[in-house]
């Protein structure tokens, strides 16, 4: 499931059926199944006890009132309360006890439909039984005697037990059944809550350890992820390993642009130091000399100002408000300038096809990734052999492409040639390549413009630039 939010819900529903279908169960088992039989046969037993108890205390009533009067009958009938959990009433004409107690209601009531009836009449209430029964040898005076007595919730084999101060509990509407669902609801509720916690934090215990690691310095952090997981949090800790990735490249890149530049840098102030030395002692023959020391001071201010180009693109410069740069003519002026070069290298440039195409930027950035791209391959297409340029519309995009007749690049280094002082040669010399920063500064200058720029092999040999720009 890839939604978090789908993955929550769904499993608050699934442990909210799980809770409901198990009460539902165990209601079923409570009041149909064995416990509500034992339950009724409980409930039947006690509606018998009463019974009988009423038939034997019924005959003694009517004899203690016969022979001893009301009061007798009321201490008779306390005594044998005090002797059991139960209450029992002598009933007048009217309802009116003898004693004066007042009844719970519906007991009147009962008595009445017992002197009518001339039979046993009973209750059962949520707390409580009652029956009324008809005293036979005070029928006349409409005497009615009536028990009551609380219902039995818990098993009677419970009261083992249970502690003596805890026992009138078991008098309390609460039975066993509803405890039960109670409890397994908890669990259930509790097990799946618990469950779906870890799930959710465990992927977050492993970020906030991969973080922990980060501010130590350790930027090999990475957050393992199982490869079924696909919800938000994993897109989270995917997102997270990616910037590591990129952070890493970056302080490395960072690291390894430190190295280069100060080698490009300690190289021409070594010659220099060196010329100045020599100049110094042969003072009479300082000429080439002073020749080499303005030679390497232009190499260094041609170093400073490509850094500084390629400070400036990588600052994101906004193109939107760029003017409209006409490719063609771009391109023909470029070829134009490095004509000259390639004459002298024995080489040419040729231009198969150039559509009408207008791009929208700067032109003098454009200017520069194309041309470095294009003496890019006039240095390393073999000699007596031609770089070929073709600019082409398709769709939205405008497609130039580059090619030389060289000796192409190894794959694993075809993404590695648009970074800063990447060369192929492991040699420092300006014979392998130059400093490394033009197609850098290619790359920085058509991204800048919303394009893409790749290196690919040819088949027959080269390489071969292609450069996509969106048209205006």
């Amino acid at each position: 499931m890839r939604s978090l939010f789908g993955k929550i819900f769904l499993s608050f529903l699934l442990i909210t059926l799980m809770a409901s279908i198990t009460t539902a169960m165990i209601s079923y088992w409570a009041q149909i199944g064995p416990y509500g039989e034992l339950k009724n046969r409980l409930q039947h037993q006690q509606y018998k006890t009463l019974v009988h108890t009423l038939s034997v205390i019924g005959p003694a009533v009517e004899n203690i009132l016969e022979n001893g009067g009301e009061k007798e009958v009321i201490s008779y009938l306390q005594a044998i309360e005090k002797m059991d959990d139960q209450q029992f009433f002598l009933l007048k004409e009217g309802n009116r006890t003898f004693s004066g107690r007042r009844m719970h209601e519906g007991a009147g009531d009962l008595a009445v439909s017992a002197r009518r009836s001339d039979d046993i009449q009973y209750n059962v209430s949520e707390d409580k039984i009652t029956v009324a029964m008809p005293l036979p040898g005070l029928k006349k005076q409409g005497m009615v005697m009536v028990g009551t007595t609380a219902r039995i919730f818990w098993p009677p084999a419970f009261d083992g037990f249970l502690e003596e101060e805890q026992r009138p509990f078991n008098r309390l509407p609460f039975h066993f059944p509803l405890g039960l669902p109670l409890l397994v609801i908890v669990c259930i509720a509790a097990g799946g809550c618990y469950l779906l916690a870890r799930s959710l934090t465990a992927p977050i215990r492993h970020l906030r350890m991969a973080v922990q690691q980060m501010t130590k310095g350790d930027f090999s952090a990475r957050v393992l992820l199982p490869n079924h997981r696909a919800d938000e949090i994993a897109d989270l800790s995917r997102d997270f390993n990616t910037m590591v990735e990129q952070i890493e490249s970056l302080l490395e890149s960072q690291k390894r642009l430190l190295r280069d530049i100060s080698h490009e840098l300690r190289s021409p102030l070594t010659r220099m130091n060196l010329s100045l030395e020599l100049a110094r002692q042969r003072s009479d023959n300082a000429e080439p000399y002073l020749l080499r020391i303005e030679k390497e001071s232009e190499r260094l201010n041609e170093l400073i100002d490509q850094l500084l180009t390629l400070t400036k693109l990588e600052s994101d410069v906004d193109t939107a408000s760029g003017e409209p740069v006409c490719l063609p003519e771009l391109v023909r002026s470029i070829v134009n300038d490095a004509t000259f070069e390639a004459v002298g290298l024995d080489r040419k440039i040729v231009m198969n096809s150039l559509d009408d195409v207008t791009v929208q930027g700067s032109m003098e950035m454009l200017g520069r990734a194309l041309e470095n791209v294009i003496r890019n391959g006039l240095r390393y297409t073999a000699a007596g052999t031609e770089v070929e340029i073709e600019l082409l519309k398709c769709e939205d995009n405008a497609v130039l492409t580059i090619k030389d007749h060289g000796p192409g690049i190894p794959d694993k280094d075809l993404d590695q040639v648009f970074k800063p002082f990447f060369r192929v040669a492991k040699s420092r010399d300006r014979d392998s390549g130059g400093i490394g920063i033009g197609l850098a500064i290619a790359r920085q200058a058509i991204v800048m413009h919303g394009g893409t720029i790749e290196a690919q092999n040819d088949a027959q040999g080269g390489l071969v630039i292609k450069i996509c720009l969106p048209l205006s």
